[in-house]
């Protein structure tokens, strides 16, 4: 008796669709991934603009051999890490660190509302839907702000963020039709079958 209710009708709309289980469990693995992935980019470029003396000029690499011990590097490897912080550095415009900044604090705002978003689609709410398609548009949105200003920012940055940008617009933009694809579909059957 019990596993034939559960296979009902009412049981499997008491949860919502299968896509929104689907799409809820993407969207919070992906949502925390970027997550982290704004909050690096938002430390890294606060931590250089913080860091970095009048006139973009990166002092020599400073080595001392008890902390490359301690982090397990070579001299060679600190003078690299040392000299790509010069090359981003000095190959950004001044406005790229304020720029990337915002767009990274919007990002993780916005990642952080996917994973509840997310979560929402899994434990299927009549709102998630809605919330998904601003959510996930929103992600896209900034990645073609994103990309648009690495465009103008110079050829080390392009060749550093736009194939990542164009990544993360195209999964953003790919959950967001599919909801809307999926929400439709489902309006469309339930007005066939009252």
């Amino acid at each position: 008796m019990e596993s034939s209710s559960l296979g009902s009708p009412n049981h499997s709309q008491e949860h919502g669709p299968a896509w929104a289980s689907v799409v809820g469990v993407v969207a919070i693995v992906l949502g925390v991934f970027l997550t982290a992935s704004h909050g690096n980019e938002w430390m890294k470029w606060s931590v250089m603009t913080a860091s970095t003396p009048a006139g973009d000029q990166v002092p020599a690499a400073d080595c001392p051999p008890d902390e490359l011990v301690e982090e397990g590097l070579s001299q060679a490897e600190c003078e690299q890490m040392v000299a790509n912080v010069r090359n981003l550095v000095l190959s950004a415009p001044d406005w790229f660190a304020g720029f990337q900044t915002i767009l990274s604090i919007a990002g993780t705002i916005f990642a952080l509302a996917s994973i509840i978003v997310g979560a929402a689609l899994v434990n299927y709410r009549g709102w998630a839907p809605t919330a998904a398609i601003l959510t996930f548009g929103a992600l896209a949105a900034i990645d073609v702000i994103s990309f648009l200003g690495t465009v103008n920012a110079g050829p080390m940055l392009r060749g550093l963020y736009l194939q990542n940008f164009l990544l993360w617009f195209f999964i953003h933009l790919m959950m967001t039709v599919g909801v809307i694809a999926s929400r439709h579909a489902r309006g469309v059957s339930t007005a066939s079958h009252p």
